[in-house]
C-alpha cells in the first residue's frame, strides 16, 4: 500500500476571497457567487508528526503552536455561537431570536459524505451530481478534467476502502476544541464564520482533515492500487438574507507552512477580527461598507 502526498484525483486548490469577488464584478447578494475563495489567514495545522518536537530545543516553539491552535479554535467557536445565536435577528411577530443550528456534531459526517460523493461522481463523469454538491470553482475544474479524459479516452476508477485513525463518537464533535482530538482519522481542523456585507448574511468554511485508504485506477496503472491519502477538505455554507444554503464542497488546501504559522504567532494585529478582514476585502472590490 502506498502513501502519497499529491495524487491527481485530489480536489483542486482554489483562490482567495478578494480574487473571487473581483471576478464577480458586483456588490449585491443576488449576484453573489457560491465560491468566495478561502477566508483570510486560515490556520490549517498539519498532523503532529510534521510539527516541531516537544523535546528541547523545540519545546517552546511547539508549545506556542499548541497555544495558537487552542486560542484560534476558541475564537472561531465563539464567533459561530455569537453570530448564529446571540446576534441572530429577532422574529418580527414573536420577538424571539431566529437562532440557527451550530452543527458542531455534523461537520465530519457532512465532509465525508461530500468528499465520497464528489470523488465517485468525478470518476464516473457525473457532472449533474458535481454541480449539486460543489462550489463553482470546483465544478469548473472537475468538468475540465472530465472533458480531458473523454478526449483522451481515459477511464478512471475510484473507491474508498476505509478511514484511518480513531473514530470518535459524535458527542465529542460538539466540543468546541475538537481540533485537538488525538489520532482522529477524520477531524475538524478549523471552522470559521464571518458576516457578509448584506443584512443577515454570513459565510462559513470548515476545514476537515480526512485520512483514508482509497482505491484508484487510471490508464497508466496496470491494476487497482490502494493509497494512503491525507486531504484537508474544505466545506462551505452561505447564508444570504437569513436563508441558509446547503453545505457544499469547496476544494482542498495544503496545511499551513511553518512560515505561515510563525507569521500568525508573531502578528501584532491581535485586535483585528476575521469580520473586519473580510469586510476590508469586500469593500476593496465592491466599494461597499
Amino acid at each position: 500500500m502506498k502513501a502519497i502526498s499529491n495524487w491527481d484525483a485530489r480536489l483542486p486548490k482554489m483562490h482567495a476571497v478578494k480574487t473571487q469577488m473581483a471576478r464577480q464584478g458586483g456588490g449585491n447578494a443576488a449576484s453573489m457567487p457560491d465560491d468566495l475563495g478561502r477566508m483570510p489567514n486560515a490556520l490549517v495545522i498539519s498532523s503532529a508528526t510534521k510539527l516541531p518536537s516537544w523535546l528541547p530545543p523545540n519545546f517552546i516553539r511547539r508549545a506556542k503552536i499548541q497555544w495558537l491552535r487552542l486560542k484560534t479554535a476558541a475564537q472561531d467557536c465563539f464567533s459561530i455561537i455569537y453570530l448564529q445565536w446571540w446576534d441572530a435577528p429577532k422574529d418580527p411577530v414573536t420577538g424571539k431570536r431566529m437562532s440557527k443550528p451550530l452543527e458542531f456534531s455534523n461537520r465530519t459526517e457532512i465532509a465525508k459524505a461530500l468528499h465520497r460523493t464528489f470523488n465517485t461522481a468525478l470518476a464516473e463523469g457525473d457532472t449533474a451530481t458535481i454541480e449539486k454538491i460543489a462550489c463553482t470553482g470546483l465544478v469548473n475544474s472537475a468538468k475540465s478534467r472530465i472533458q480531458r479524459r473523454k478526449r483522451m479516452r481515459v477511464r478512471e476508477e475510484w473507491g474508498l476502502r476505509k478511514y484511518m485513525g480513531i473514530n470518535y463518537p459524535r458527542f465529542l464533535q460538539k466540543w468546541p476544541l475538537s481540533a485537538l482530538l488525538p489520532g482522529a482519522g477524520v477531524k475538524v481542523i478549523q471552522d470559521r464564520l464571518a458576516p457578509l456585507p448584506f443584512p443577515n448574511s454570513s459565510f462559513r468554511q470548515c476545514t476537515v482533515r480526512i485520512d483514508s485508504v482509497q482505491l484508484a485506477k487510471t490508464a497508466s496503472m496496470s491494476g487497482n492500487e490502494f493509497f494512503n491519502v491525507t486531504e484537508y477538505v474544505v466545506i462551505q455554507k452561505l447564508t444570504l438574507h437569513g436563508k441558509e444554503q446547503q453545505w457544499k464542497l469547496w476544494g482542498t488546501v495544503e496545511p499551513s507552512t511553518m512560515e505561515d504559522i510563525d507569521k500568525l504567532m508573531g502578528s501584532t494585529a491581535t485586535s483585528e477580527t476575521l469580520a473586519s478582514r473580510l469586510r476590508d476585502n469586500f469593500s476593496n472590490v465592491t466599494g461597499m461598507m
